[in-house]
């Protein structure tokens, strides 16, 4: 099993010009925002913003057709860097404190519910 994330994905994937058109073409303004933060120190963080953007917006059969490619199971690890969040959590729901376990780093949070629903924005 291999895992992407932040710190390998340019080694794994940008550098490699193959893997850049085994994908759709949708996801080359990513590669191209990262070699322009390549070529030039003004940009390098246009560069980072586009692999992390890329790490984010992956979908499930772009990361299948990688699998094939390198041969193994991929896991993508996305990093959550929005400021807010917001959770819709229907109240008939038995697990319920799962679903919220699942958040780290937002200190902070409002909610309120109506009849069906309980709703959670979570914020920086």
């Amino acid at each position: 099993m291999k895992y992407i994330n932040f710190n390998n994905a340019e080694e794994l994937i940008f550098q490699n010009e193959e893997i850049k058109y085994l994908l759709p073409s949708y996801y080359w303004n990513y590669f191209e925002q990262w070699k322009m933060g390549k070529m030039m120190p003004m940009l390098k963080q246009v560069g980072k913003a586009a692999v992390l953007d890329f790490l984010n917006h992956i979908k499930d059969e772009d990361v299948e057709k990688l699998e094939e490619y390198f041969g193994e199971r991929i896991v993508v690890e996305k990093l959550n860097y929005s400021a807010v969040f917001n959770v819709k959590i229907p109240l008939s729901e038995t697990s319920i404190c799962q679903k919220l376990c699942g958040f780290e780093n937002f200190n902070y949070f409002n909610t309120w519910r109506d009849e069906e629903y309980l709703y959670i924005v979570f914020w920086r």
